[in-house]
């Protein structure tokens, strides 16, 4: 299988890395050519797990880049290669017009691209040139933490599930990506093909909202929300709120979503969240996507949601 990576962030490398030796073609595409270069010399070292290894480049896995100050993202590599899958792990905010030209240029009419973002939003952004039908997407809970440009820690095991956007793949196509789904499990991922992905999507959304602004702005590990009953209530009111929203829609989330947010954090316990680590960094946040997305649909539907909207001015004042 020949697949693309795009982002070399925690998760990108961490896929990247588990994955490299089972392809028969691997291209990561960091966002800078200096990452690129520094992974092309030293590969990738993955930690956290019960021994650490180093990736090396070989004849399976190759290195470049995209420059968002270039006028043609599409130049930054050479021809296309006929990828099975392309896996975009950047963050929302990184999903720009251009980025998507790069994706275009980097397809063919077989590629299947897989969309590994938290949040609502992006995916009719990404199915809007070719059809939904290649647009797979994808919600994992696993924990990665980036050490520098080339190491990856693997903090937590996680479940990555794969589903596509809306029922319009043939079922003979959909048969084909159970081929992926085992090739992640053979790389030590645990992974299941969904058809309910918009109920999962949700789950993960209402997580996002409840755990990540709360550490951002309390800069605290996962794991501290729950060692504080003030955190507790504001965590509960957070959920709440999410439900309002998730009713009106007629979204209908498992019974079992707030004991899985209390779950998660104790399961990443000494985890930094992205939202965390982006405000330590002065980088943006992913809160339009994940809170104000939140927001956007509430204001839509009349729906009064203050625990969102403070947690939404707060972060958005740390920004």
């Amino acid at each position: 299988m020949r697949i693309m990576i795009i982002g070399a962030g925690s998760l990108g490398l961490l896929f990247a890395a588990k994955l490299s030796a089972l392809c028969e073609h691997l291209t990561v595409i960091a966002r800078t050519k200096e990452q690129a270069d520094q992974l092309a010399q030293e590969g990738i070292m993955l930690g956290g797990t019960t021994e650490r290894h180093r990736t090396t480049r070989g004849g399976f896995i190759e290195f470049s880049h995209y420059q968002e100050d270039k006028e043609s993202l599409a130049s930054s590599t050479g021809p296309v290669l006929p990828y099975d899958y392309i896996f975009l792990m950047v963050k929302q905010p990184a999903i720009t017009k251009k980025l998507a030209q790069y994706i275009d240029s980097r397809r063919s009419e077989n590629t299947y691209l897989v969309s590994f973002q938290n949040g609502i939003g992006h995916e009719a952004d990404l199915s809007e040139n070719d059809g939904e039908n290649k647009l797979l997407l994808a919600v994992t809970t696993e924990g990665a933490r980036r050490e520098s440009p080339t190491e990856v820690s693997h903090t937590g095991h996680g479940v990555t599930y794969i589903g596509v956007s809306k029922c319009t793949d043939p079922d003979h196509k959909k048969s084909t990506h159970f081929l992926l789904v085992n090739l992640l499990e053979e790389a030590g991922f645990r992974a299941e093909m969904s058809k309910n992905m918009e109920v999962r999507i949700w789950s993960k959304l209402i997580i996002n909202a409840v755990i990540n602004p709360l550490t951002a702005i309390l800069h605290v590990k996962n794991g501290e929300l729950l060692e504080s009953t003030w955190t507790k209530e504001l965590m509960f009111d957070l959920y709440r709120e999410a439900c309002f929203v998730a009713e009106a829609k007629d979204i209908k989330l498992p019974d079992t979503l707030w004991q899985t947010i209390l779950t998660v954090c104790e399961a990443t316990s000494r985890n930094h969240s992205s939202m965390l680590q982006d405000i330590e960094q002065s980088r943006p946040t992913e809160i339009d996507r994940i809170n104000g997305s939140l927001l956007q649909m509430a204001d839509e539907l009349n729906l009064e949601l203050p625990t969102h909207r403070t947690m939404y001015r707060l972060v958005k004042a740390l920004e």
